[in-house]
């Protein structure tokens, strides 16, 4: 279970990169950014999760495995990962063209690496 969950948080974070190595020309572009974020910020919670029940810590939620990550060292900006979720609670909202860009410059200007630190950090954690 753990190495399939993180396998699916590298594919989407792989999924999420090359997203954003094109130029978002378009709302559909952009639109498909934060489509990518949210699979990949799904598939990450769910493996900080797997590490952190490992480690008895209670991650029933995003937010509880995002403090448990946080407490283990696998998520290094606690209020980043915050604002990320709370990003990621508002997505449903993305017609909304000025949350939609705002989320989008995010995603391209610090939570992929953020994610992509993450997933790093939990590869590592898994293997030890």
């Amino acid at each position: 279970m753990k190495s399939q969950s993180l396998a699916n948080a590298e594919a989407a974070l792989k999924q999420l990169v090359a997203f954003l190595e094109a130029p978002a020309l378009s709302d559909r572009d952009r639109a498909g950014v934060i489509q990518a974020f949210e699979f990949t910020f799904e598939a990450v919670w769910k493996v900080l999760k797997h590490i952190a029940e490992a480690e008895g810590l209670p991650a029933e939620s995003p937010k509880r495995a995002l403090i448990a990550a946080y407490k283990m060292g696998i998520v290094k900006d606690e209020t980043l990962w915050l604002d990320m979720l709370r990003d990621r609670n508002l997505t449903s909202h993305v017609h909304h063209a000025d949350l939609a860009e705002r989320i989008f410059a995010a995603v391209r200007d610090c939570y992929a690496a953020a994610l992509g630190e993450a997933v790093g950090l939990a590869r590592a954690a898994l293997s030890e």
